[in-house]
């Protein structure tokens, strides 16, 4: 599962959760884009900062076209405005702080 977040305790606490839920998380490195890690690992989902600089019409169809699913996320924002974002994207969508089962059940959807 391929975390993009745009900070590094926020990806910490999403690798922690994405473990814990029985996936491997994966993070791009400062070498990669979220495209060639998308292209060369077909991860099973893609979780998505809403505000990150990478996030865009374009990732969201190289995600789908690989078979993943997308999910945005956000630290910030209020989840009705996630939820309309991620809508428009045809994604899942949720804010932290989240429940573990809740996080689990998006996941596994």
């Amino acid at each position: 599962m391929l975390i993009l977040a745009r900070e590094e305790v926020v990806a910490a606490l999403l690798g922690l959760m994405v473990e814990v839920s029985g996936f491997e998380p994966r993070f791009a490195d400062g070498n990669e884009t979220a495209e060639t890690v998308i292209k060369s690992e077909h991860p099973h989902a893609v979780l998505i900062d809403c505000d990150h600089p990478e996030l865009s019409k374009d990732l969201i169809e190289v995600i789908r076209t690989s078979g993943a699913r997308s999910v945005l996320f956000s630290p910030r924002r209020m989840q009705s405005e996630v939820t309309r974002l991620a809508s428009q994207h045809g994604a899942n969508a949720f804010t932290l702080p989240i429940e573990p089962e809740v996080f689990i059940r998006i996941l596994k959807s």
